[in-house]
C-alpha cells in the first residue's frame, strides 16, 4: 500500500493508517501516526508561526541554522527527550508547512512528532491550533516557543511535574537589572521593585481539560495575551514558578544566534 505520510490532506479525511483530526481548527497540513499510550501524558504543542521581524533574516527564526540543525529542530528534539511528553504538534506560519515537514522529518522523523499544522495572526491563535489537536489520554498540555532551541529535557521534565502538583507552571528567570518604567520611552518615571518581577520563559505547562476551557473564554471575552499563563493568571489564579536558565534564550536578535552557538559549544565541550 502506498504510503500518505507527509501528504497535505483536508482536515477530516482518512487515508493509510493516518487519521486527520476532525472539530479542530487545524485546517490542513502534514499528519503522522504515533504510538498510542493508553496512560495519561503530556501533548506538546510547539509555537513557531510569528512573524520574526526582528531577526531581519530571510527565513523565519525557526529555520535558521544553528550548529548544522535548524532552530525548531533542536527545540523540538528536546521536548521528544523529555519522558512525560508523548505528542508533540508544531504549529508554523502556512507558508512555512513544506519547510517544516523537510526539517523535522529528515533524516528521520523527530519522536513523537504528530502533526505540522497551519498556525494564525497572533500567538493566541497558533496555541489554539495545537491545545485543540485531538489527543484522546493527555492530561497536560505543554507549550514552547520554537525560537527557543536550547531549553533542556531537564528543565521540560520539570515543568511538566509542577503542572501535575499546581495545575500550572512556566519556567522563568528573576530580574538582576533595575527596572524602569516609561510611559513614553523617552524619560523614565519609576523605578520597579525587582524583587518582585521574573522573566517569563517557555515551556509552560498547563492541566489539558482546564487549559482549552480558558482558551474557550478567552476568546469569548477578546482576551489576545502573548503568553500562556496569563490565561491562567487571569481566570484561575497564580501559576508555579520553576527557575531556568539563563541558556534558555528566546531567538530574537542577530545577536542571540552567535550566543546560541557559543552555548552549544560549550555543551559539546562538556559532554
Amino acid at each position: 500500500m502506498p504510503s500518505t505520510i507527509g501528504q497535505v490532506q483536508p482536515a477530516g479525511t482518512r487515508s493509510a493508517g493516518i487519521t486527520l483530526r476532525e472539530g479542530t481548527d487545524s485546517g490542513t497540513g502534514f499528519h503522522y501516526p504515533v504510538e498510542r499510550v493508553e496512560h495519561s501524558h503530556t501533548l506538546a504543542v510547539v509555537v513557531a508561526a510569528g512573524r520574526s521581524s526582528r531577526m531581519g533574516a530571510a527565513l523565519r527564526k525557526p529555520f535558521l541554522t544553528l550548529a548544522t540543525k535548524a532552530v525548531l529542530r533542536h527545540a523540538v528534539e528536546a521536548l521528544a527527550e523529555a519522558p512525560s511528553v508523548k505528542r508533540i504538534v508544531v504549529v508554523v506560519h502556512p507558508d512555512d508547512l513544506a519547510r517544516a515537514e523537510e526539517i523535522l522529518m529528515r533524516p528521520r522523523r523527530v519522536p513523537a512528532l504528530e502533526a505540522i499544522l497551519p498556525g494564525g495572526e497572533e500567538r493566541i491563535d497558533s496555541v489554539r491550533v495545537g491545545a485543540l489537536y485531538e489527543c484522546p489520554g493527555i492530561d497536560k498540555i505543554l507549550v514552547h516557543d520554537g525560537a527557543r532551541p536550547l531549553v533542556t529535557p531537564a528543565e521540560v521534565e520539570t515543568v511538566i511535574q509542577a503542572a501535575r502538583t499546581h495545575g500550572a507552571a512556566l519556567l522563568a528567570l528573576p530580574l538582576f537589572e533595575t527596572i524602569k518604567h516609561s510611559e513614553d520611552g523617552r524619560f523614565v518615571e519609576r523605578t520597579l521593585e525587582r524583587a518582585k518581577m521574573w522573566r517569563a520563559q517557555t515551556p509552560q505547562a498547563f492541566e489539558a481539560t482546564r487549559f482549552r476551557e480558558l482558551l474557550a473564554l478567552a476568546a469569548r471575552d477578546g482576551f489576545r495575551p502573548t503568553d500562556d499563563s496569563a490565561l491562567w493568571e487571569r481566570y484561575v489564579g497564580p501559576v508555579a514558578i520553576v527557575p531556568g536558565l539563563p541558556t534558555n534564550l528566546k531567538l530574537t536578535q542577530p545577536e542571540d544566534l552567535l550566543i546560541a552557538q557559543a552555548v552549544l559549544r560549550a555543551r559539546e565541550h562538556h559532554a
